[in-house]
């Protein structure tokens, strides 16, 4: 899963039953087949601007300057407006209307952030931020996030989203040599800037870490609210209620992002986050797996840590099993997992090969198309099972001894005080019991 190269723009690495080309077709947005680019729903153009549709979230194309029109508007100028009408200019009229609309707004003008690192973080912060949009100027906010989340393409068809700003103050483990644009004190410093620019009336920081804070204060922003775990945070907001850390036996990001929002009057209780993909980048996928057995299991097989990786003796044995049974198998990841798809792919008898597809070099929207259009999720505790509980899909994380991951009923969690203790049979037994109970419950249904 990746936020750049698209699967679709050349031959789909397979080991023979999803055809080459698959993907080819219409594109969706600014999909661009040339360079293999995928700018899923980016909607842009050259000197352009993205406009919303006034109460439709239709996104246009408008290769003029707008700003123009929408003064004219906001003044009650009749002579630029009737200009923009003779043009006939329809994408111009409507996004003065809009503009014009949203300066009129009284709602605050809102900049949340999510702290974390990775994808599934991203996921399980979603619903919070699309109901502070709906308390927001214009329906919408800005989302503050690492550039580890992908939360630039994961959210860029998404019609209350206005900007998603990437706040490069850390990479992960393994990637700690790549300059950071907002590394230590400096950066900080330069990420105020950057906010203070954008003169946002309210920072909602769904986040404990007394740095966000002070970036907040440095860009000016009025209305500041944060978790406020301890004093050193707090001396930089300015706005209650504060919340208490969660502890417990469940991961805490989603603990702690639902209590956050309570508190803030976002939502009466927990919201199960939910997400899909642009019709037409599902339709793409569907081509794509159209030559596999269905129906096909997803495998999450990347991970951000050494420490949750199942091994690929195992998926390959799972995979084995899965394909004896009539079902296609898709190894899921990110293009370093390239060579481990190779890897599960050989570990799978020859004459079972041609009924396994590699997706590990999709855009992050192709991703999750691909998830949602999939039986289920089996995998590492990645973001991979996350994205496909929230596609409506069940997932089965390979979990060991780590933190429950239990927001949503799709993910079934197996669990065991060593990674390593988890066999096949444990994910096939689990397996077969949870699609046994949906088929009880859909025929009493």
């Amino acid at each position: 899963m990746t936020g750049e190269d698209s699967i679709v723009s050349t031959a789909p690495r397979t080991s023979g039953s999803v055809p080459a080309g698959a993907g080819d077709g219409g594109g969706d947005g600014a999909n661009t087949a040339a360079g293999g680019a995928a700018a899923v729903a980016a909607n842009t153009t050259a000197g352009g601007a993205a406009a919303a549709d006034a109460g439709a979230g239709i996104w246009h194309e408008t290769p003029i300057d707008a700003a123009a029109i929408a003064t004219a508007t906001i003044d009650n100028d009749a002579a630029a407006i009737a200009t923009a009408t003779i043009d006939n200019d329809d994408a111009a009229i409507a996004t003065a209307a809009t503009t014009a609309a949203i300066a009129a707004d009284p709602r605050p003008r809102t900049v949340v952030l999510q702290q974390y690192a990775g994808i599934g973080d991203l996921i399980w912060h979603i619903p919070y931020f699309r109901e502070a949009a709906r308390r927001s100027r214009g329906g919408r906010v800005s989302v503050i996030s690492q550039p580890s989340t992908l939360a630039r393409e994961l959210l860029a068809h998404e019609p209350w989203i206005e900007e998603v700003i990437y706040y490069d103050h850390r990479r992960r483990k393994h990637d700690r040599a790549t300059p950071r644009r907002h590394a230590g004190f400096p950066g900080m410093w330069r990420m105020a800037r950057e906010l203070k620019g954008r003169r946002f009336d309210r920072a909602l920081f769904f986040t404990h870490r007394p740095n966000r804070a002070v970036v907040a204060w440095l860009a000016g922003i009025p209305r500041r609210s944060a978790y406020g775990f301890g004093w050193l945070q707090r001396l930089f907001l300015n706005e209650g209620p504060f919340i208490k850390p969660y502890r417990g036996p469940s991961l805490e990001v989603y603990r702690n992002a639902s209590a956050f929002a309570i508190a803030h009057g976002l939502c009466a209780g927990p919201i199960v986050p939910k997400m899909t993909a642009p019709p037409g980048v599902v339709e793409r996928m569907r081509r794509f797996v159209s030559g596999l057995p269905q129906p096909f299991y997803a495998f999450a097989i990347g991970t951000s840590e050494p420490g949750k990786q199942w091994g690929k003796q195992n998926f390959a044995a799972l995979a084995t099993e899965l394909l004896r049974q009539g079902n296609g198998v898709l190894l899921a990841g990110g293009p370093a997992e390239d060579g481990l798809a190779c890897e599960i792919e050989a570990g799978v008898p020859a004459e079972l090969r041609g009924a396994i597809a590699h997706l590990t070099k999709a855009h992050i929207l192709e991703s999750v198309a691909a998830l949602s259009l999939a039986r289920a999720c089996i995998g590492n505790d990645t973001g991979a099972v996350n994205l496909s509980a929230a596609c409506n899909r069940p997932a089965y994380v390979v979990l060991g001894a780590r933190k429950l991951i239990d927001h949503d009923p799709l993910v079934h969690m197996l669990t065991a005080p060593r990674l390593s203790d988890i066999t096949v049979a444990d994910v096939l037994g689990l397996i077969r019991r949870t699609e046994a109970a949906e088929a009880g419950a859909s025929l009493s249904g």
